[in-house]
């Protein structure tokens, strides 16, 4: 069943449990294609329209982000890294990307009810604005020696957002000079629009 049209209606409010909605095959992950890639780059400035990842959400689809996390790997950064994460409530994709691998959290339904939703890495999105969710600055080195924080994991605070598409997650990463590189994982939830209570 593709699309993200799992069995079942999701019901009255309270019934948005993530483990009540992996369990009906609408939570998925997005990663790189094999475990140890990772995203060559982000961007050495900021840019509306050089997010490094981005979720897109279609119309008549319903995203619930879970779960956000990167880890710098590979090369060092060439300054300090800005990590800014946005929701906006329209389309954002353009062109270009590269649509990354996704993949059913009940595993036994994995490649049966697919994701309605698309994860690209270092799009080129059309310039907008929605609303900052997080920002923050990290050292740029890769190595634990130090005690430096490589990684980020971002979950809801206070309740759960719903992206009603045509809506966008985008994540800017940038660095001076040299640009970031990330081993990341995506996390969310897809419900049809016209199942919300």
């Amino acid at each position: 069943m593709a699309g993200g049209s799992a069995g079942g209606r999701v019901g009255a409010y309270g019934l948005y449990d993530p483990t009540r909605l992996a369990a009906m095959g609408r939570v998925f992950y997005a990663s790189d294609g094999a475990a140890a890639d990772k995203v060559l780059s982000g961007t050495t400035s900021f840019g509306a329209t050089t997010p490094t990842f981005q979720l897109n959400i279609p119309t008549g689809t319903t995203c619930i982000p879970l779960m956000m996390s990167i880890c710098q790997s590979g090369t060092v950064a060439g300054g300090a890294v800005d990590v800014i994460m946005e929701f906006d409530n329209a389309a954002r994709y353009s062109s270009v990307g590269t649509a990354e691998t996704m993949f059913n959290a009940r595993t036994d339904l994995a490649g049966v009810i697919t994701p309605a939703c698309t994860l690209r890495t270092n799009p080129t999105a059309a310039s907008g604005y929605g609303v900052r969710v997080m920002g923050l600055t990290l050292g740029q080195d890769v190595s634990p020696a130090e005690g430096a924080v490589q990684e980020i994991i971002w979950t809801p605070a206070a309740g759960m957002d719903f992206l009603v598409g045509p809506a966008a997650w985008n994540v800017f990463t940038y660095a001076a000079v040299t640009a970031p590189t990330w081993l990341w994982t995506f996390k969310w939830a897809e419900i049809p629009s016209g199942e919300i209570a």
